[in-house]
Protein backbone atom coordinates (compact mmCIF):
# COMPACT_ATOMS: atom_id res chain seq x y z
CA UNK A 1 0.00 0.00 0.00
CA UNK A 2 1.37 3.42 -1.00
CA UNK A 3 1.11 5.91 1.82
CA UNK A 4 0.27 9.53 0.97
CA UNK A 5 2.67 12.07 2.39
CA UNK A 6 1.34 14.30 5.13
CA UNK A 7 0.68 17.85 4.11
CA UNK A 8 0.32 21.18 5.84
CA UNK A 9 -3.15 22.57 5.14
CA UNK A 10 -2.01 26.19 5.36
CA UNK A 11 0.85 25.53 2.94
CA UNK A 12 -1.49 23.83 0.46
CA UNK A 13 -3.97 26.70 0.68
CA UNK A 14 -1.14 29.18 0.04
CA UNK A 15 -0.12 27.31 -3.11
CA UNK A 16 -3.71 26.99 -4.30
CA UNK A 17 -4.46 30.63 -3.47
CA UNK A 18 -1.51 31.71 -5.58
CA UNK A 19 -2.68 29.54 -8.51
CA UNK A 20 -6.19 30.96 -8.44
CA UNK A 21 -4.85 34.47 -7.91
CA UNK A 22 -2.54 34.22 -10.92
CA UNK A 23 -4.60 32.17 -13.32
CA UNK A 24 -8.19 32.69 -12.21
CA UNK A 25 -10.71 30.10 -11.17
CA UNK A 26 -11.79 29.00 -14.65
CA UNK A 27 -8.20 28.65 -15.88
CA UNK A 28 -7.04 26.57 -12.91
CA UNK A 29 -7.84 22.89 -13.18
CA UNK A 30 -7.67 20.24 -10.50
CA UNK A 31 -4.79 18.78 -12.54
CA UNK A 32 -2.94 22.12 -12.11
CA UNK A 33 -3.62 22.01 -8.37
CA UNK A 34 -2.42 18.39 -8.08
CA UNK A 35 0.73 19.26 -10.02
CA UNK A 36 1.47 22.37 -7.92
CA UNK A 37 0.79 20.76 -4.55
CA UNK A 38 1.97 17.22 -5.23
CA UNK A 39 -1.16 15.93 -3.52
CA UNK A 40 -3.38 13.38 -5.24
CA UNK A 41 -6.96 14.33 -6.14
CA UNK A 42 -8.54 11.96 -3.64
CA UNK A 43 -6.61 13.50 -0.78
CA UNK A 44 -7.44 17.02 -1.95
CA UNK A 45 -11.14 16.21 -2.21
CA UNK A 46 -11.09 14.49 1.15
CA UNK A 47 -9.37 17.41 2.88
CA UNK A 48 -10.99 20.36 1.12
CA UNK A 49 -14.01 19.21 -0.87
CA UNK A 50 -14.51 20.06 -4.52
CA UNK A 51 -12.72 22.77 -6.50
CA UNK A 52 -15.19 25.46 -5.47
CA UNK A 53 -14.83 24.66 -1.76
CA UNK A 54 -11.05 24.59 -2.14
CA UNK A 55 -11.25 27.98 -3.83
CA UNK A 56 -13.42 29.36 -1.02
CA UNK A 57 -10.90 28.22 1.60
CA UNK A 58 -8.01 29.73 -0.38
CA UNK A 59 -10.06 32.90 -0.80
CA UNK A 60 -10.59 33.06 2.96
CA UNK A 61 -6.82 32.87 3.40
CA UNK A 62 -6.38 35.73 0.91
CA UNK A 63 -8.99 37.78 2.76
CA UNK A 64 -7.15 37.41 6.06
CA UNK A 65 -3.53 37.68 4.92
CA UNK A 66 -3.71 40.26 2.14
CA UNK A 67 -7.01 42.10 2.02
CA UNK A 68 -7.76 42.83 5.66
CA UNK A 69 -4.09 43.08 6.56
CA UNK A 70 -3.67 45.90 4.02
CA UNK A 71 -6.37 48.11 5.58
CA UNK A 72 -4.86 50.74 7.90
CA UNK A 73 -6.24 50.93 11.41
CA UNK A 74 -5.66 53.25 14.35
CA UNK A 75 -5.00 56.42 12.39
CA UNK A 76 -7.09 59.50 11.65
CA UNK A 77 -9.97 58.36 9.40
CA UNK A 78 -9.14 60.35 6.26
CA UNK A 79 -5.50 59.36 6.64
CA UNK A 80 -6.54 55.68 6.89
CA UNK A 81 -8.42 55.98 3.60
CA UNK A 82 -5.53 57.73 1.85
CA UNK A 83 -2.98 55.27 3.24
CA UNK A 84 -5.02 52.33 2.00
CA UNK A 85 -5.15 53.73 -1.53
CA UNK A 86 -1.42 54.34 -1.43
CA UNK A 87 -0.76 50.79 -0.16
CA UNK A 88 -2.96 49.34 -2.90
CA UNK A 89 -1.20 51.39 -5.58
CA UNK A 90 2.21 50.25 -4.28
CA UNK A 91 1.07 46.62 -4.16
CA UNK A 92 -0.09 46.83 -7.79
CA UNK A 93 3.13 48.55 -8.89
CA UNK A 94 5.27 45.96 -7.06
CA UNK A 95 3.22 43.02 -8.42
CA UNK A 96 5.62 41.72 -11.08
CA UNK A 97 3.21 38.91 -12.01
CA UNK A 98 0.32 41.38 -12.34
CA UNK A 99 -1.98 39.15 -10.29
CA UNK A 100 -4.13 42.09 -9.26
CA UNK A 101 -6.59 41.46 -6.45
CA UNK A 102 -8.21 38.08 -5.95
CA UNK A 103 -11.47 39.74 -4.90
CA UNK A 104 -11.76 41.81 -8.06
CA UNK A 105 -10.44 39.01 -10.28
CA UNK A 106 -13.11 36.71 -8.88
CA UNK A 107 -15.86 39.30 -9.28
CA UNK A 108 -14.89 39.64 -12.95
CA UNK A 109 -15.09 35.82 -13.32
CA UNK A 110 -18.55 35.83 -11.79
CA UNK A 111 -20.07 33.38 -14.30
CA UNK A 112 -17.54 30.70 -13.28
CA UNK A 113 -18.66 30.65 -9.64
CA UNK A 114 -21.48 29.29 -7.56
CA UNK A 115 -23.98 31.52 -5.82
CA UNK A 116 -22.22 30.86 -2.50
CA UNK A 117 -18.88 32.15 -3.84
CA UNK A 118 -20.59 35.20 -5.38
CA UNK A 119 -22.13 35.91 -1.96
CA UNK A 120 -18.65 35.78 -0.40
CA UNK A 121 -17.35 38.24 -3.02
CA UNK A 122 -20.28 40.57 -2.43
CA UNK A 123 -19.56 40.42 1.31
CA UNK A 124 -15.96 41.52 0.66
CA UNK A 125 -17.13 44.42 -1.52
CA UNK A 126 -19.55 45.38 1.26
CA UNK A 127 -16.64 45.19 3.70
CA UNK A 128 -14.63 47.63 1.58
CA UNK A 129 -17.57 50.01 1.37
CA UNK A 130 -18.08 49.69 5.13
CA UNK A 131 -14.41 50.57 5.73
CA UNK A 132 -15.01 53.81 3.82
CA UNK A 133 -18.38 54.48 5.42
CA UNK A 134 -17.02 54.06 8.96
CA UNK A 135 -13.99 56.26 8.32
CA UNK A 136 -16.08 58.96 6.63
CA UNK A 137 -18.58 58.96 9.51
CA UNK A 138 -15.72 59.28 12.00
CA UNK A 139 -14.19 62.11 9.95
CA UNK A 140 -17.51 63.97 10.15
CA UNK A 141 -17.67 63.34 13.89
CA UNK A 142 -14.08 64.63 14.24
CA UNK A 143 -14.93 67.77 12.28
CA UNK A 144 -12.67 66.82 9.35
CA UNK A 145 -15.64 66.69 6.96
CA UNK A 146 -18.81 68.81 7.05
CA UNK A 147 -22.04 67.31 8.37
CA UNK A 148 -23.46 67.67 4.86
CA UNK A 149 -20.86 65.27 3.42
CA UNK A 150 -22.72 62.46 1.58
CA UNK A 151 -21.30 59.37 3.28
CA UNK A 152 -23.17 56.75 1.24
CA UNK A 153 -22.49 58.35 -2.13
CA UNK A 154 -18.82 58.90 -1.38
CA UNK A 155 -18.30 55.45 0.15
CA UNK A 156 -19.62 53.97 -3.11
CA UNK A 157 -17.43 56.32 -5.17
CA UNK A 158 -14.37 55.24 -3.17
CA UNK A 159 -15.33 51.59 -3.68
CA UNK A 160 -15.47 52.31 -7.41
CA UNK A 161 -12.01 53.88 -7.26
CA UNK A 162 -10.63 50.80 -5.49
CA UNK A 163 -12.19 48.45 -8.04
CA UNK A 164 -10.89 50.58 -10.90
CA UNK A 165 -7.40 50.78 -9.43
CA UNK A 166 -7.19 47.05 -8.86
CA UNK A 167 -8.51 46.26 -12.34
CA UNK A 168 -5.98 48.66 -13.90
CA UNK A 169 -3.24 47.05 -11.79
CA UNK A 170 -4.11 43.67 -13.27
CA UNK A 171 -3.84 45.02 -16.80
CA UNK A 172 -0.72 47.14 -16.45
CA UNK A 173 1.80 48.19 -13.82
CA UNK A 174 1.73 51.89 -14.68
CA UNK A 175 2.93 53.70 -11.54
CA UNK A 176 1.75 57.10 -12.76
CA UNK A 177 -1.81 55.89 -13.41
CA UNK A 178 -2.05 53.90 -10.17
CA UNK A 179 -0.65 56.75 -8.08
CA UNK A 180 -3.02 59.18 -9.82
CA UNK A 181 -5.99 57.01 -8.87
CA UNK A 182 -4.75 56.97 -5.26
CA UNK A 183 -4.36 60.75 -5.36
CA UNK A 184 -7.90 61.00 -6.76
CA UNK A 185 -9.23 59.46 -3.56
CA UNK A 186 -7.50 62.23 -1.61
CA UNK A 187 -8.94 64.87 -3.94
CA UNK A 188 -12.43 63.50 -3.38
CA UNK A 189 -11.98 63.95 0.36
CA UNK A 190 -10.39 67.42 0.30
CA UNK A 191 -13.57 69.45 0.49
CA UNK A 192 -12.79 71.59 3.56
Amino acid sequence: MVRQREFDTDEVLAIVMDLFWQRGYANTSMKDIVQATGIQPGSLYSAFGDKEKLFQQAFKKYTQEFFRASMPRHCPPLECIQQWFERLAKAMIDDSKQKGCLIINTAIERESHSASTIAIIEDRLDEIESFFRQNLAQAIQNGDLPNSFAIETNAKALLGLVIGMLAVGRIRRDAQTLNSIAAGAGTLLQIN
